[in-house]
């Protein structure tokens, strides 16, 4: 897989893309890359989501970068960006990857504070397999809630609380 493929549709309904940011890792070794692609969502009522899908293979030969990218996009969703007004929240798609390791799991972790000192809400969603097994049993469901879909990660956000 190359980080040029086309991503399958999403299950996330009303996605209106107002920007796409599709960015890959260094490639150190085969069958470690790690791809990013952003989707800005509509919320009807609500301020928009973003959704952040990643594909491919989380492991310590991409981790760092993808630290920095998923700050870099939590921050842009917290001021706005292109104009767009900011985010009420960040959805992780995990249905495209396929290994993480624990230099992953502090990656998101990494996400899901710097995201918590933005005050933006961040959902993971659509882990499944190994992925699914390996955020278990380290414990960040306990901190995050894991979503089965996409989609749900957005009814959760877009919710009134």
């Amino acid at each position: 897989m190359t980080a040029f493929e086309p991503s399958p549709p999403s299950s996330v309904p009303l996605a209106v893309r107002t920007r796409l940011d599709t960015t890959t890792g260094d490639r150190v070794r085969p069958g470690s890359q790690v791809s990013l692609r952003r989707t800005d969502l509509d919320c009807a009522a609500e301020p928009p989501a973003m959704l952040l899908a990643l594909a491919g293979e989380i492991d310590a030969s991409n981790s760092g970068w993808l630290t920095v990218r998923l700050s870099a996009m939590i921050t842009s969703a917290s001021t706005g960006h292109a104009g767009a007004a900011p985010s009420g929240g960040v959805i992780i798609d995990l249905t495209r990857v396929r290994f993480c390791d624990a230099t992953g799991i502090a990656a998101l972790v990494e996400a899901f504070k710097h995201a918590e000192s933005m005050h933006l809400v961040l959902e993971l969603a659509g882990a499944t397999g190994r992925v699914d097994r390996i955020l278990r049993l380290t414990g960040i469901d306990d901190v995050l809630t894991l979503h089965t879909e996409p989609a749900d990660a957005l009814k959760a956000l877009c919710s009134p609380a």
